[in-house]
């Protein structure tokens, strides 16, 4: 009869006396501890290495109105990837320029920041009291600026007023005014001078002029104001004005 040998191989032994541990109901409870605490060693070293801070901050295109972020980004380069705060990134970056409409931050591992930013669009502009404002299409102040050689911007509204139309940082007419000019786009209005005065905008094309009271009327004028300018593109009437403030809009044809 063959005389069993006591194997001498280490590798053996190892597994066998991993086994016996892996019967103590102590070692069962304390595993996952131990695992988690060598991981997080793990990751505390390879920071301490440089492996995860962060080295770089993208912006997924290129941005035609937001000036360099660059000197706000650049201060969380070389902080940890797992201790970076992405609201406060978010929220520095927003503040640096007025044109950022929304921003979202996102980690790529294992040391990189990705930023997504949608841009304010410049709509309009005005030259009130020796200073020159430019607003978004939601009436937001984009610039105001008192040093200046001309107050224009390209393809933007000229905003003209003899009396103050900013209240809070916006335009007080914001909404009437996207309202006015989206459905004009509608029927291939290019609108280039709007002239406010005692509630009423004076809407011109260059060519053309829509003339609409602020009031409680407001709706009810705009629903005219379609109505009128699908007749006219039908029956192609050409005219000169169209005032929208009676019961019956006034129109001057050429």
């Amino acid at each position: 009869m063959q005389q069993i040998q006591p194997s001498n191989n280490k590798s053996e032994l190892k597994i066998s006396f991993y086994k016996k541990l892996s019967r103590k109901k102590w070692f069962q409870i304390a595993r996952p501890i131990i695992i988690t605490l060598i991981f997080l060693l793990l990751i505390y070293l390879l920071t301490i290495l440089g492996v995860f801070k962060i080295k770089k901050i993208e912006i997924k295109e290129d941005l035609e109105y937001v000036q360099d972020i660059s000197e706000v980004s650049n201060q969380y380069i070389g902080q940890g990837y797992f201790s970076l705060n992405l609201v406060e990134l978010e929220e520095d970056v927003k503040k640096s320029d007025k044109y950022i409409k929304q921003i979202s931050a996102q980690k790529i591992f294992p040391n990189k920041i990705y930023l997504v930013i949608e841009e304010y669009e410049p709509m309009s502009y005005l030259e009130y009291k020796e200073t020159c404002y430019i607003f978004s299409q939601e009436g937001l102040i984009l610039e105001q600026e008192v040093e200046y050689e001309k107050c224009i911007i390209e393809n933007g509204i000229e905003l003209t007023s003899n009396q103050n139309v900013i209240a809070d940082n916006r335009l007080i007419f914001d909404k009437e005014l996207l309202d006015i000019v989206t459905i004009l786009k509608e029927f291939g209005w290019k609108v280039l001078l709007v002239n406010f005065r005692e509630n009423v905008l004076e809407v011109s094309d260059g060519e053309k002029t829509i003339i609409i009271e602020i009031n409680q009327e407001y709706e009810k004028q705009l629903s005219k104001l379609y109505l009128v300018l699908e007749k006219v593109n039908i029956e192609g009437i050409e005219y000169k004005s169209l005032d929208l403030r009676f019961e019956r809009p006034v129109m001057k044809v050429e």
